[in-house]
């Protein structure tokens, strides 16, 4: 008799099912009560995906739009800083459709080239809920960073410290859970994962500010 793990390989194996749905459904036959809040904080990817993960990213990117409102750009796909001028609702809308849409894309056409059975809506809600901890760290930015005049470099306070401290944290966070999700969604293993990862995260930061400088 085989047992709902082995099934649950046995359809990924025949391609049934997805990778990333048989990663998700082994995660819920054997749950591993202990670990079960940082499993979550580091890979939610395991139980979220496809319209589920897509709908959290999009919500992910509304919050980075009210952020905006505090002084805070996110203009390339990791970067984000305090502006000493008002932003406007169409740079901000931009900014979050350039830092989002554009990297999943590269990175659904990278996993396309090497597997067939990749779902696009997989990488846009994936790559839109990796971008939490982005969005914790422009909050405090905006709440915490200190006011410099226009062309001046910011003081070092201590909440000026502690954002650096935070940011660090933060781009840490969102490079794991980028990670994971690029790994659940492509299915991929091995060279092809680890370097494919660094690759379009290069690509991604490159394509990104490029294409704001000649959409901005």
């Amino acid at each position: 008799m085989t047992t709902p793990d082995e099934r649950v390989r046995a359809l990924v194996r025949d391609n049934v099912i997805q990778p990333a749905e048989g990663e998700r459904l082994l995660a819920t036959l054997s749950p591993r009560p202990s670990r079960s809040g940082w499993r979550l904080a580091l890979n939610p990817f395991e139980r979220f995906g496809g319209g589920v993960a897509a709908a959290a990213g999009l919500a992910v990117a509304a919050l980075s739009l009210a952020i905006t409102r505090l002084g805070v750009r996110f203009d390339g796909f990791l970067d984000l800083h305090a502006s000493p001028h008002a932003v406007s609702i169409r740079t901000s809308l931009l900014e979050q459709v350039v830092a989002w849409l554009v990297p999943a894309l590269l990175f659904w056409s990278y996993a396309r080239l090497l597997r067939r059975r990749v779902r696009l809506v997989d990488f846009v809600g994936v790559t839109g809920l990796a971008r939490a901890p982005l969005a914790l760290a422009g909050l405090a930015l905006g709440l915490l960073a200190p006011e410099a005049p226009a062309g001046a470099a910011p003081s070092l306070t201590p909440e000026l410290a502690a954002f650096a401290v935070a940011a660090t944290l933060c781009l840490v966070w969102f490079l794991t859970l980028l990670y994971q999700a690029f790994k659940n969604a492509s299915g991929l293993r091995g060279a092809a994962l680890v370097a494919g990862f660094v690759g379009l995260v290069i690509a991604s930061e490159i394509v990104s500010k490029v294409a704001l400088a000649h959409l901005g």
